[in-house]
């Protein structure tokens, strides 16, 4: 090669570096499109001023995250200034390559991702879905189905075979010959390089790039649109630490002042206990995968789950109940830990906090209990086995208690099977051993192939009707038991609703059925109309049966004249407390007020701040 030519290869370096910014930018923006296009039944009537605002409203993000990944192409141009010989340059040009090809790789996975995922799970790609597949891929894969699956991969493959041939062909580094002309070429790179900062902080302003700043409209499905999916995953990665530094408002005192000063202007009715037939009664916590109030006609829902329907009005029910969290790894400690589900992570994530989490099963282990779970699903799904052990259960059934021809659905074994071994392991051990059993039911969930048919062609509904109608002949045939009369029922579901999914409340779609009854339960059925939360499901079976709970701070017993009237709930995207006096709800990600009056908003934020603080210090 010529001098000529060899000081000729400043500017190819140089157009390489800008092509590579550009290119992300653009397949960013494109990505946005598909977006749309994959969720045309989410964004059905968007327009295009609607559409073009969400391109608008993105790019900062979109720049942001092209700077994150051309920084380390830019520092390998930058190194490659230097080279002396046709060797070295061939060994950049491959590690640049390589470079490119695991750039192309991750904006693959990420767009189709956040795309396939987003009808699934309703919120941008974060750590959630990683955290599944991590845990069991075969459950997590399970949610979006075969088809679903298909169509991933398929996108995938073709979104990655283009961007590498956009860029694998295009590193045209060759050796620059004079000193001088090696200086020139770095020191232009090295200021393009730290040019990079500006759009990466998201300009020269105080605040830097953070996921709000695509938020634009009071319509979330346009917030979604114009989020970068790779730069929502990487936020949500790097805030899981640091937690009390997260939703820091006020100081220690102010919040705390704020949650009691609610909490007396929402003192609730005094609302006397049932009345048990025996001081430790055994206890079936019944937990029913995605089910609402909106299948129970005694809440107003419509007729699908009958069974429970009729449980409830032979029972106590709850009409003003409100689930946690929007997801099974943040309900399971809400529902046995009494600990309200986080927003933006989930404590099962994190092993060594969930060791020293309070519970009510370690506490009725404490006084005696015998403790059972019984799941048909994958037991390590989202740590879930290290939770339970770590809560003293001594028994735990899981898919791979039951024979492989009866765990052939995608969750495992269905509902119907796993009441049934509960139901057998009991008949087994008729002592006098007070028992605490925690049933789980799963077929409830996508893609909702159960072994039944309803009179209900929506395959969701149908899957309801299973759960329901399985549950009601467990209930059924254990009152046939000689242990019914010494048997206290809890039945709540795991998290919010996933039918009907048109509801935009997010008091709505947090509102849950709360029922005890049993055998052991000696008072006449009767509807309460107090608001609820999940997590006092802890404290009020611990009360009942006159056990300490000081131990599990977030939850309350509901017969206790001094519970505060109100419940706490989030989802990844919102926090929400809903009084007497109505619902109150933030934007956690925007930290915009969304609604509720005053002292309401400021409790919500006194609830986060004290919630994520105690969670740094498990």
């Amino acid at each position: 090669m010529t001098e000529i030519q060899h000081n000729a290869a400043v500017k190819p370096r140089i157009i390489l570096l800008f092509s590579i910014f550009v290119q992300l930018t653009v397949i960013f923006v494109i990505a946005k499109c598909a977006f749309v296009l994959v969720n045309a039944a989410t964004y059905s009537g968007l327009c295009l001023g609607e559409f073009l605002a969400v391109i608008w409203h993105g790019l900062p993000m979109d720049f942001s995250m092209a700077g994150y990944l051309t920084v380390i192409p830019s520092l390998i141009l930058l190194g490659s200034s230097f080279a002396v010989s046709d060797r070295i340059v061939q060994i950049i040009r491959c590690v640049l390559r390589i470079v490119l090809i695991i750039t192309a790789l991750i904006c693959a996975l990420a767009v189709t991702a956040d795309a396939m995922l987003y009808p699934y799970w309703g919120f941008k790609l974060d750590t959630t879905p990683l955290f599944y597949f991590l845990s069991s891929p075969g459950s997590a894969m399970a949610s979006g189905g075969v088809f679903g699956a298909s169509v991933m991969l398929v996108v995938l493959a073709l979104l990655f075979s283009a961007l590498l041939l956009l860029w694998v062909r295009l590193v045209p580094i060759d050796v620059i010959s004079t000193g001088m002309k090696r200086i020139k070429c770095a020191l232009i790179l090295f200021v393009l390089t730290a040019a990079l900062f500006l759009p990466i902080r998201g300009g020269l302003t105080v605040s830097t790039m953070n996921l709000s700043r695509s938020y634009f409209s009071a319509d979330t499905r346009m917030n979604h649109a114009a989020v970068n999916p790779l730069f929502s995953f990487l936020y949500s990665a790097s805030h899981q630490n640091d937690f009390d530094s997260q939703f820091h408002y006020y100081s220690e005192d102010e919040a705390n002042g704020i949650l009691r000063e609610l909490s007396q202007k929402s003192l609730g009715d005094t609302i006397a206990p049932p009345r048990l037939s025996t001081s430790r009664p055994d206890i079936y916590l019944v937990i029913l995968e995605s089910f609402s109030a909106h299948l129970l006609p005694s809440l107003g829902g419509a007729p699908v789950a009958m069974r429970l329907d009729s449980i409830a009005r032979q029972g106590w029910l709850f009409t003003q109940c409100y689930a946690s969290s929007f997801r099974t790894d943040r309900a399971l400690p809400a529902v046995l830990s009494g600990y309200p589900g986080q927003p933006t992570t989930s404590i099962m994530k994190f092993v060594e906090k969930t060791d020293r989490l309070p519970s009510l099963p370690a506490s009725l282990k404490e006084a005696g209990y015998d403790l059972s779970y019984y799941y048909g699903g994958d037991i390590n799904f989202t740590s879930m086995n290290a939770y339970l052990v770590s809560s003293g259960f001594d028994h735990i059934v899981s898919d791979v208690d039951f024979p492989v021809t009866q765990r052939m659905s995608k969750w495992g074994a269905p509902d119907h099977l796993v009441f049934n071994r509960a139901l057998a392991d009991l008949d087994g051990n008729a002592d006098s051993v007070p028992r605490f059993t925690v049933i789980q039911t799963s077929s409830s969930h996508e893609p909702f192939d159960v072994p039944f048919r309803s009179d209900y062609s929506d395959p969701r509904l149908n899957a309801f009707a299973y759960a329901d109608h399985s549950l009601g002949e467990w209930i059924d045939s254990l009152s046939r038991t000689s242990r019914w009369n010494r048997s206290l029922v809890v039945i709540v579901p795991d998290h919010f609703a996933v039918w009907p999914d048109t509801l935009m409340s997010q008091a709505e779609r947090h509102h849950v059925p709360l029922v005890i009854t049993g055998g052991a339960v000696m008072s006449p059925p009767e509807p309460i109309d107090d608001i609820v939360a999940q997590t006092d499901i802890a404290a009020t079976i611990l009360g009942l049966l006159g056990i300490s709970y000081n131990g599990i701070p977030f939850s309350h017993d509901i017969f206790d004249p001094q519970r505060p009237e109100m419940a706490f709930f989030s989802e990844a995207e919102h926090a929400s407390i809903v009084t007497p006096d109505g619902v109150a709800t933030i934007n956690v990600t925007s930290d915009a007020d969304e609604e509720g009056d005053s002292l309401s908003l400021k409790a919500v934020r006194a609830y986060l701040q004290i919630l994520y603080t105690d969670l740094q210090q498990r």
